[in-house]
Formats: C-alpha cells, structure tokens, sequence
C-alpha cells in the first residue's frame, strides 16, 4: 500500500487521560500533503488559494518628539521592548484590536480612536500608559513596530466581508491625520477540506454514512525558509476564518487508512486515485513521500 498515514501515536495516547487501545489512530497530516502534491503533479495542476478574512488593525504614528516603548501585549517579540523612534522613515505602531468579528474588531478601533483622539494625537503617552497598565487589554491584542506610516495607512482599504451563513460586514477604512484604522485586502491560503467517509450498515440495511464536516488543513510556508508545514481548523472555526468561501475551497476525499482517493479542486478539476482492486482490498499505491511517525 506504500507509505501509511495511520500512525499509533504514543504521546496522544498518554496524554488522553484514558486507556487507549488500537483502534485510536492518528492521520499524518504531513503525508496527506506529500499525497496531494504528488497527485497534483502528475495533472500538472495546483492547488487554488482560498481567501482568508482580514482583521481590523490601526496604525499609529508617533509625533510625541521623542521615542516611546512599550511591550507587545502579544509577547510575540519573546518580552523585548518596542521601539518607536519620532523621527525618520518608520515612526508608526500597528495595534491589533480584540473581537472575535471584524464588527467587534472594528467598534474596539473606533473606541481607541475616539478616547485618545489618535487621529489628531497619534501614539500619545496617554495611550501607552493605560497600554502598559493593561487598561487596554480588553480591546489591544497585539501592538508592535515600528513601521512607515503612510505605507501602512494606504494599505488600509474598505472592506465588504461575506460570512459563511451569508451575512456581510461593511468596514470602511478610517484615515486620519496621525492614525487610521480598517482591514486590509483579503489574504490567498492553501487550504483544503479533508472528508472522510466511514459507512456504517445494520442488519438487513444498506450502509449510512456517517455525518461529518471533516477538517480543514491549510499549508503554511515559511518565507525564509520555504518549509511547509500542515496545520488542521475545525470546520466551525474554518467557516470564521474564510466566510463564504469555506463552500468553495478545494475537497480531497480521504480513505480512513490515510490514503487519499480523490481530490476535488472545485474549478471543474477532479483528479481521482486507482480504485481497489477488490473488495476489501486496497489497490498497490504510488510510493509517496513521506512516512508515519
């Protein structure tokens, strides 16, 4: 059958807190892939892009006069200090506001805007002072630079988002003189919808399948280094992440020993795997890259 992607894995099993039997097995994500871009390539086809949904940020120029610091309230910058220099090319903070919706998002910008006036008072000590209190952890995420203003600011643009339930979000770009606030275009991911049909039959019945949404997997390459990585979303967090195009993202069907029989690409491209030869019996599988831990 070639490489398996159905792996025991110990350390899931210790760490579930029960006792674990054979039958609990792990899918290798990792393999999956190399499955995937193997069958791609002998079509000579890609994998296409999903659109994944902006958030809101706002970006604040510094013209205090002097240098102002403060801490990622993110600690992405593993504790080291931000700098925010007054002067030069790059004199600006990007602010990642809380909500778990571009409204949310986009109402705690426009309440940061509004009480420390940043349009007109830009990155203020104010500011970074009830930033340092945690008196703005309720609506700052994340915060860090520093960045060129105007380069950032124009980035900003007005954003119409269509949710996977069919709703939209309306979200304006705000531009001030020394702040502004919206979302940026909509980024392109990798990302497919893994099924994986199991049939259940019961006496004298013919085989249900059995309901379910599958996983979502999109792939992650490192810009430095090029290293893919694999990581899974759960259908109900997935259909947060790209809104109406959840419907539309590629659909690779998936055998529950690992192997992958057919991927869908959505665009009229469907590139199928040699059947079984048998009942019961898998056909001889390509040898593809990769193996289970």
């Amino acid at each position: 059958m070639g490489e398996s992607c159905v792996a025991l894995d110990e350390e899931f099993n210790v760490l579930s807190g029960r006792d674990k039997v054979w039958e609990d097995k792990v899918l290798d994500a990792d393999i999956i892939w190399q499955q995937i871009k193997a069958m791609l390539a002998s079509q000579s086809a890609q994998l296409p892009k999903t659109p994944r949904r902006p958030d809101v940020r706002l970006i604040i120029n510094n013209v205090s006069g002097h240098q102002i610091e403060f801490k990622n309230p993110g600690d992405h910058s593993g504790s080291k200090p931000e700098l925010i220099p007054p002067t030069g090319e790059k004199t600006s903070a990007v602010v990642m506001v809380v909500g778990e919706t571009l409204e949310e998002q986009y109402k705690n910008a426009a309440t940061l805007d509004k009480k420390y006036d940043l349009g007109n008072e830009g990155l203020s000590d104010e500011f970074i002072a009830d930033l340092k209190a945690g008196k703005l952890d309720s609506l700052v995420a994340e915060a860090y630079g520093p960045g060129a203003y105007e380069t950032n600011a124009e980035k900003l643009i007005d954003i119409i988002w269509k949710m996977a339930d069919g709703t939209t979000s309306d979200i304006p770009a705000v531009q001030g003189a020394h702040a502004a606030y919206g979302a940026r275009a909509a980024t392109e991911e990798m990302v497919f919808l893994a099924q994986f049909p199991i049939f259940i039959k019961c006496t004298d019945k013919t085989p249900e399948m059995v309901e379910s949404s599958g996983m979502a997997i999109s792939i992650i390459t490192d810009r430095k280094s090029g290293a893919e990585r694999t990581r899974p979303i759960v259908p109900s967090v997935a259909k947060t992440y790209y809104g109406e195009h959840f419907g539309k993202m590629p659909i690779v069907t998936i055998h529950p020993d690992g192997q992958v029989r057919e991927i869908d690409l959505r665009n009229g491209t469907v590139i199928n795997r040699e059947a079984p030869s048998a009942p019961g019996r898998p056909a001889t599988a390509p040898k593809f890259p990769g193996k289970a831990p």
